[in-house]
């Protein structure tokens, strides 16, 4: 069985969203939300300019990667990816062997009784 070559995928760096930036991520779209396709009222409604893929989950910080969403639709995405970071975060830890065992050999280090030479158990001090 060949060997996958797994690439580490790390948090990007966010830039600074200027005023600018931010209006050419509305122009891009439209007024669309990135997210429900539905037109935002940018008077009337609260928007911001979300990542379709998430920083931590290794989108990048340019221009492509950016859209315009409204809060509540954000807020549902971002809650998504948090969960979804966060088990790649735990599958990460199991896979390179960084978590600490369930279930410890009996009367090793972790162990509360230790086995002596003579096969006596005793409490580890």
């Amino acid at each position: 069985m060949p060997f996958v070559d797994s690439t580490d995928v790390g948090t990007t760096v966010r830039q600074k969203l200027t005023p600018h930036r931010r209006l050419k991520v509305w122009e891009k779209t439209g007024g669309r939300c990135v997210l429900c396709s539905g037109r935002i009222d940018g008077v009337r409604e609260r928007w911001i300019v979300e990542h379709i893929r998430a920083l931590e989950l290794g989108g990048s910080d340019d221009f492509a990667n950016l859209g315009p969403a409204h809060q509540a639709c954000a807020v549902q995405k971002t809650r998504e990816d948090h969960r979804r970071a966060a088990r790649a975060k735990r599958q990460k830890i199991r896979h390179i062997g960084a978590d600490a065992p369930k279930r410890p050999l009996p009367f090793g280090k972790a162990s509360l009784w230790k086995r002596t030479l003579s096969g006596k158990i005793v409490p580890r001090k």
